[in-house]
């Protein structure tokens, strides 16, 4: 492992260690501490002709520890009363070939539809993990997936759960994973995992959600947030390394406690021009991309779900003319965020980025 991966492996693990930290520092007598654990079953589903070799099939287990909101803050009535926490998980592929990753993550449970008898949930996971079995052009060569044992988890499933008594779940939940490097390494083809999970819920206590007779007030407030950062990628092969680093300003409209929506520039240096196109001696302006997106920021109390779209004015640093960027963030002070982004073409990772963002508020 490089030391520029080390370095990345140690930013996602500081952010994790926010997460964990905010979970806690959130957590207060009347919120209700809860274990799960569930089987996962699925199957490795390529996505490229050239990794159509790595069918196998996948199983794990997850534990989680969490906390079931009761609505003591204004953002957990505005998400009906989510539930968060960490979870640890075990999986393996049955193959050398892929390995038996093992993973962190964080996690948090979006109700969609509650009742007193179940309750439907959009689950989604973020974090890391380590123990998939890296591409070797003589070790290993028949994985062509990923060239790191380092790997970012991503995961997004729709869970219903049967309440068997005020303290037990049984639940069920149908989506998938996705491990990737973000393009730390080569190759960057990544492993993408329809699966099943079912299992248990156990709840310390029955949750007593505090009700509000009254509508959520919240006064529509706009917002120019600047985001700094820079990121690194392989193209094709293990070396060399391409570098970015963009500045990216964006208006936002705050419409609630739970959301803002955005349209933004980025201007970015970015030296994988050089590889795609073949042309070692691109230097200074003919290196600047330029670009608008149109952002949805989810915000959930410290935390942020950055989704975001945009077009590239110039010359593409990539053979698509649009991107995707997914970012992370969690605020440092009330206009300081730390912010981790996989930024995609087709929704392929092609480069992890970590920076900072910058918020101006107007009342």
């Amino acid at each position: 492992m490089t030391g520029f991966i080390r370095k990345k492996f140690c930013l996602w693990l500081f952010l994790q260690i926010c997460l964990v930290a905010n979970v806690y520092s959130q957590t207060d007598s009347a919120s209700v501490f809860f274990i799960n654990f569930d089987y996962q079953t699925g199957e490795n589903r390529p996505h490229r002709p050239i990794v159509e070799n790595l069918t196998y099939p996948y199983k794990a287990a997850n534990l989680k520890f969490g906390w079931q909101t009761n609505g003591k803050n204004d953002w957990e009535v505005a998400f009906h009363y989510p539930s968060y926490g960490i979870a640890l998980n075990y999986g393996t592929f049955n193959t050398d070939v892929l390995g038996s990753p093992a993973a962190f993550y964080f996690f948090t449970n979006f109700p969609q539809i509650s009742t007193r008898f179940f309750r439907i949930d959009l689950e989604l996971n973020l974090g890391i993990s380590h123990g998939i079995n890296p591409y070797h052009e003589i070790n290993n060569p028949y994985n062509f997936s990923t060239g790191s044992t380092i790997n970012a988890i991503f995961g997004l499933y729709l869970e219903e759960s049967f309440h068997l008594s005020p303290q037990l779940d049984f639940f069920v939940s149908e989506g998938f994973s996705h491990y990737s490097n973000g393009a730390l390494s080569y190759p960057n083809l990544g492993l993408n995992i329809p699966s099943l999970k079912f299992g248990i819920r156990y709840l310390h206590e029955k949750p007593e959600y505090i009700g509000r007779e009254e509508k959520l007030k919240f006064k529509h407030r706009f917002q120019l947030i600047t985001y700094i950062g820079a990121g690194t990628k392989k193209l094709f092969g293990p070396a060399p390394s391409y570098n970015e680093v963009l500045v990216s300003p964006s208006f936002f409209l705050q419409t609630g406690y739970k959301r803002r929506i955005g349209v933004g520039f980025e201007l970015a240096y970015n030296e994988a021009i050089k590889g795609i196109y073949k042309k070692e001696n691109y230097s200074g302006k003919q290196l600047l991309t330029y670009g608008i997106h149109l952002s949805h920021e989810f915000l959930i109390d410290r935390f942020t779900i950055l989704l975001q779209l945009g077009l590239y004015l110039s010359e593409p640093p990539s053979d698509k003319f649009y991107f995707e960027r997914l970012a992370l963030g969690y605020y440092l002070s009330d206009h300081v965020r730390f912010l981790l982004c996989i930024k995609a073409h087709y929704i392929k990772a092609e480069y992890v980025e970590a920076g900072l963002s910058f918020d101006l508020n107007f009342n």
